[in-house]
C-alpha cells in the first residue's frame, strides 16, 4: 500500500490515476474529501486528516509500506514534513519518495526552498530508505499565465533572459510512478528535466504559434511582478517566496539530465508537444 500526500494537487492527483492504472494499492491523505472523490471513485483508499495533526498521520500511514511526499507550499512547510516522516518510521513505513525543487537549500531567501532543504536534511538522517526527486520547473507552470496571454500579448516574468529546462508533469508522474514500486533507487537523488534549455522569449515564441496571436515576453521587475501576485488575492509571504524563487531562477543555470529517458523508458515530452496538448487554454 502506497500512502500518498498532496494527492489532489497537479502532480499528485495524476501519480494516483498512474498507479491505480498499474493495479497498486494507493491510499491519499486529505483535507477536503470532495477534492478526493473522483480518486476515490477510481479506487484510491481515501484518509481524511491534515500533515499537522499526529494522529491524523499514524492513522493514514497504518498498513502502508510506502510513502510519496509532496509538501504543501505552507509557511511550516518543513515542520509538516519533519512530522510526516516522524510518524512514518514510528508506523514502520520503509520507502518515502519526497518530491523537492532542484534549488533547495538550507540559507536559501526563497522560503519554497529553505523549507524544502530542511525537510531533505531531516529525511536523509532519519534512517528510512528514501528518495528524492528534484525539479527545475514544470511546463504546466506556464498556464497560470494564460489569462494575461491571451488578452493582453504578454508573459511577464522577472527571468531577464535566463534559460530553464522545464518538465511535463506528465514526465515526473512517469518517472514517480516507478521510482516509488522499486527498490533500486533508494538512497538516491534525481534532477529531472525536460529536453531542453529554453530562454523566455524562445518559450514566449512558441507559446505564440498554439495562442495564434503574438506573446511577447516581458522581462518584469521583481517589484511589479510581486505586486501582481498580491492584487490577485495570493498572500504576501507567498508571493514573496514565489517572485524570490524566479528571481534565483534568472541567475541559474540548469543542466539537462536523461532521468526521464533511463528510468521512464521514454523521450521526455518537448515544449510543443506540452503547448498543442494545451491548445485550448493558450488560444
Amino acid at each position: 500500500m502506497i500512502l500518498i500526500t498532496g494527492a489532489t494537487g497537479r502532480v499528485g492527483s495524476k501519480l494516483v490515476e498512474s498507479l491505480l492504472r498499474s493495479g497498486k494499492q494507493v491510499r491519499v491523505l486529505v483535507r477536503n474529501s470532495q477534492k478526493a472523490a473522483n480518486l476515490q471513485a477510481l479506487g484510491a483508499s481515501v484518509c481524511l486528516g491534515n500533515l499537522n495533526r499526529l494522529d491524523h498521520l499514524d492513522i493514514a500511514l497504518q498498513g502502508c509500506d510506502r510513502l510519496f511526499s509532496i509538501p504543501p507550499n505552507t509557511i511550516n512547510q518543513a515542520e509538516q514534513e519533519i512530522q510526516l516522516y516522524q510518524a512514518a518510521k514510528r508506523t514502520g513505513i520503509r520507502h518515502i519518495v519526497k518530491l523537492s525543487p532542484v534549488k533547495s537549500d538550507p540559507k536559501s531567501p526563497c522560503q519554497f526552498f529553505k523549507q524544502h532543504a530542511i525537510a531533505e536534511q531531516y529525511l536523509k538522517q532519519s534512517g528510512i530508505k528514501f528518495t528524492i526527486l528534484q525539479t527545475n520547473s514544470f511546463m504546466q507552470n506556464f498556464l497560470w499565465f494564460s489569462h494575461e496571454m491571451r488578452t493582453k500579448g504578454t508573459l511577464s516574468l522577472p527571468m531577464r533572459d535566463a534559460k530553464t529546462a522545464p518538465i511535463d508533469i506528465r514526465d515526473v508522474v512517469l518517472v514517480g510512478s516507478v521510482i516509488v514500486t522499486e527498490e533500486k533507487h533508494e538512497g538516491k537523488t534525481y534532477n529531472l528535466t525536460g529536453p531542453e534549455l529554453l530562454s523566455l522569449q524562445e518559450i514566449a515564441e512558441k507559446l505564440s504559434t498554439v495562442a495564434n496571436q503574438k506573446i511577447t515576453y516581458i522581462d518584469a521587475s521583481p517589484l511589479d511582478f510581486n505586486q501582481a501576485l498580491i492584487r490577485s488575492g495570493v498572500s504576501e509571504w507567498f508571493a514573496k517566496a514565489v517572485t524570490t524563487s524566479w528571481q534565483i531562477a534568472s541567475k541559474g543555470r540548469p543542466t539537462l539530465t536523461g532521468v526521464v529517458t533511463k528510468i521512464g523508458r521514454k523521450q521526455p515530452i518537448t515544449f510543443n508537444e506540452f503547448a498543442r496538448d494545451y491548445e485550448a487554454v493558450f488560444a
